[in-house]
C-alpha cells in the first residue's frame, strides 16, 4: 500500500493517480432529501460490514476502499448514484448500465431512491465487489 504524502489516502498502487481534493461527508448531503440521506445510511452499513473498510470522501463522491475502492456513492438531489466493479458483467434492473472497465472487470451502475431498495441482491453483488478489488 502506498499513502500519497499530500492528502493521507491510502493507494494500493506507488503514485496511483487520483485528485487530492478531500471534503467532508457531510458536505455532500447539503440540499439533498431525506430518502437520499436514509439510503446512504443504510448503504453504509452494508459497506462497512466487511473487513478493514475506510470511507474517503472525496469531492465528487463517497469512496468505499479497503485495498481498493469497491463501492463508489454519489449523492445527487433526489437520487443516490452508486458504481461497483464486478468480474462479471450484469446487465438489466436495477443497473442502468455496465461498463467494461478491464479485461477481466466490468463497471455497474445503479440508482437508488429508498432505503428499500438496498435489498439482498444489491448487497451481495456489493459483497462481490468487495471481494473482486479488495481481496
Amino acid at each position: 500500500m502506498w499513502t500519497c504524502p499530500n492528502c493521507g489516502r491510502e493507494f494500493r498502487n506507488t503514485n496511483q493517480d487520483h485528485s487530492c481534493v478531500v471534503t467532508d461527508m457531510e458536505s455532500h448531503f447539503i440540499n439533498k432529501q431525506q430518502n437520499v440521506i436514509d439510503t446512504f445510511k443504510v448503504l453504509k452499513e452494508v459497506a462497512t460490514s466487511f473487513e478493514n473498510v475506510k470511507i474517503n470522501s472525496v469531492k465528487n463522491a463517497i469512496l468505499f476502499t479497503a485495498k481498493s475502492h469497491f463501492l463508489a456513492v454519489k449523492p445527487k438531489k433526489s437520487i443516490l448514484d452508486i458504481e461497483f466493479v464486478l468480474d462479471v458483467p450484469i446487465e438489466g434492473f436495477p443497473i442502468h448500465k455496465t461498463v467494461q472497465a478491464s479485461k477481466s472487470k466490468w463497471a455497474h451502475f445503479v440508482r437508488l431512491e429508498t432505503p428499500e431498495e438496498v435489498d439482498g441482491q444489491l448487497e451481495r453483488w456489493i459483497k462481490r465487489a468487495y471481494e473482486v478489488c479488495c481481496q
